[in-house]
């Protein structure tokens, strides 16, 4: 439709802007912004306060997080309605040949049919706080960049669990909004018994297939309908027989009419992140290393899947989610790429910032402060550019290969939980823990031996191609030449016991003296991998805490 103007409201986003910040008009804008925009000028006939009211009810009490996806409630009995790949995974999750509800859906007629979604949970939003001074108040100008990004991080940590012992049987989280500069505090209630009432067959949820997936106009039926329920006395509670239907502050009403030509349109929920105040330096990163990187990856990885379910739809269903979820990445990464060179954004970029060097080289108190701002950012992506390869395959290896994945994780936990808990790192972390084993089980249920073999070959392969890889895999024991180094992949395999949830559940609970007595020849592997990844984490965080002070001055000036 062509003239039509719309507005990202991002309430995950929910913090009032720094005055200095001015507005165009497009763009994604946090919800507590919407006083600050001209909608009634454009089209708006909503009363404001009917769509933002920090003081009562309005729209946003209607919008929740479900899964990773936007969400609305459509009844006041906790019905919500997301996107078809968003409730895949639980549809996925509990078909069997016998009762494929990916390939032919699912009703549920009444609530007692309605199947759990396992894994899944909803995400209300309660209230939020900017917390950037106190978060920033951890910094101090003799740290180093590593210290600056440690010293955030625990900050965050001490803030999150004042505000959880302050509001019993809540979540809190505190996100980076503007690089460096602006953290919120945000108080959720989250919902732990989500069940799926309908999904629509994978024909109609996935018409077009990839080739209609990121397009415009799409012709897909891409929504489906899930419920939340709690407990009788209406607090968050797992999954029980005896659960009842949430009843929502508010819940979002269909315009049977639909829209016409020209209408006003915003878009209300939780788009992800924004990339606007990023320099010429990352998008060329992006789009010569990440993005095709992701690309060759993810496609081949989708290629290797649907070829192992080809003649077995057990496997296929296996494989089902992770694909939709691969291929909806992968998918996204080549359209990045496509805009990316057919706007030539690099070079606009690029353009603008010689105008702001200029800017800043006009005065000699901004030259002082920020004259080398953009230089020193382009230098960190200069060097991971200069260490991609290496990086980017240690990164992805644990993401590929599901049984190292495991491995790792029972290690590390056996170190970190010995650590007080706020030093931890996150996942190890008390309040974070169960949900760590719970997504350890759910990855286990899509686990398939003869792919994920595969999946690890080709990680390794990728290490031994570069000269840092192939250090660290002799380091490790892993022998290079590939007869060999399959040879050394069939052993590990042939001995593994991490694909049993029961051991599973139980290793990752141990102390590291326990685990050590496993003689567990993956958890080995993991373990003779470790340093090189702690030593990747540290660079890390020095980029992290370079970045997040240059970025702030950057968005100053």
């Amino acid at each position: 439709m062509k003239n039509r103007r719309i507005f990202a409201l991002l309430l995950v986003l929910a913090l009032l802007l720094p005055a200095r910040l001015s507005f165009t008009e497009e763009g994604m804008y946090p919800i507590s912004d919407i006083l600050k925009l001209d909608l009634k000028s454009k089209g708006l006939k909503i009363d404001l306060q009917g769509i933002y009211n920090p003081g009562g009810v309005s729209l946003i009490d209607g919008i929740v997080k479900v899964g990773g996806c936007t969400g609305s409630f459509v009844s006041p009995q906790g019905l919500i309605l997301t996107n078809h790949h968003c409730a895949f995974g639980a549809a996925q999750m509990a078909s069997t040949k016998e009762h494929d509800y990916v390939k032919n859906g699912f009703l549920a007629k009444t609530r007692t049919e309605e199947i759990p979604a396992k894994g899944y949970t909803v995400r209300i939003t309660e209230s939020y706080r900017d917390v950037s001074d106190e978060v920033l108040s951890a910094v101090k100008n003799d740290m180093d960049y590593a210290e600056r990004t440690k010293a955030i991080e625990r900050k965050i940590k001490e803030i999150v669990k004042d505000a959880e012992k302050k509001h019993p049987g809540k979540r809190a989280e505190v996100s980076e909004m503007f690089i460096g500069k602006t953290y919120v505090l945000f108080i959720y209630t989250y919902l732990k018994d989500v069940r799926l009432v309908y999904v629509p067959p994978r024909s109609i949820g996935e018409f077009g297939g990839d080739i209609d997936n990121w397009e415009w106009p799409r012709h897909t039926g891409d929504f489906s309908f899930m419920r939340a329920y709690v407990a009788p006395d209406g607090s968050p509670a797992d999954y029980s027989p005896d659960n009842v239907p949430y009843r929502p502050k508010k819940f979002i009403q269909v315009a049977p009419q639909g829209v016409d030509e020209n209408d006003f349109v915003f878009i209300l929920g939780y788009p992800g992140r924004t990339f606007r105040h990023r320099t010429a330096d990352f998008v060329a990163y992006e789009e010569e290393v990440r993005l095709p990187y992701v690309v060759d990856l993810y496609g081949w990885e989708i290629a290797v899947m649907q070829k192992m379910g080809e003649h077995d739809r057990a496997v296929a269903l296996k494989h089902a989610s992770r694909i939709k979820g691969l291929a909806n990445v992968e998918k996204r990464a080549r359209g990045k790429l496509q805009g990316l060179r057919r706007v030539g954004i690099v070079a606009k970029k690029r353009a603008e910032e010689e105008k702001l060097q200029a800017f800043i080289d006009s005065d000699p108190a901004r030259r002082a402060r920020y004259g080398t701002v953009l230089a020193d950012i382009g230098k960190i992506y200069q060097e991971m550019r200069a260490n991609a390869d290496f990086e980017l395959a240690m990164q992805y290896l644990p993401r590929s290969s599901y049984l190292f994945n495991f491995a790792y994780t029972v290690y590390e936990a056996a170190r970190e939980r010995q650590k007080p808990d706020l030093e931890r790192e996150s996942a190890y972390m008390q309040r974070n823990f169960d949900r760590t084993k719970e997504r350890l089980k759910l990855r286990l249920q899509n686990y398939y031996e003869a792919t994920d073999k595969i999946f690890l070959k080709e990680l390794l392969q990728r290490l031994a191609a570069t000269a840092r890889g192939q250090q660290v895999l002799s380091a490790a024991g892993v022998p290079t030449e590939p007869e060999a180094m399959q040879a050394f992949i069939d052993s590990l395999y042939a001995h593994n016991r991490l694909a049993d949830e029961k051991f599973l559940m139980q290793a990752v609970e141990m102390t590291p003296d326990e685990v050590k007595k496993l003689n567990d020849p993956f958890i080995r592997f993991a373990e003779a991998l470790y340093p090189e990844f702690q030593k990747l984490k540290e660079i890390s965080k020095r980029r992290a805490g370079a970045l997040n002070e240059l970025y702030g001055k950057l968005i100053e000036v």
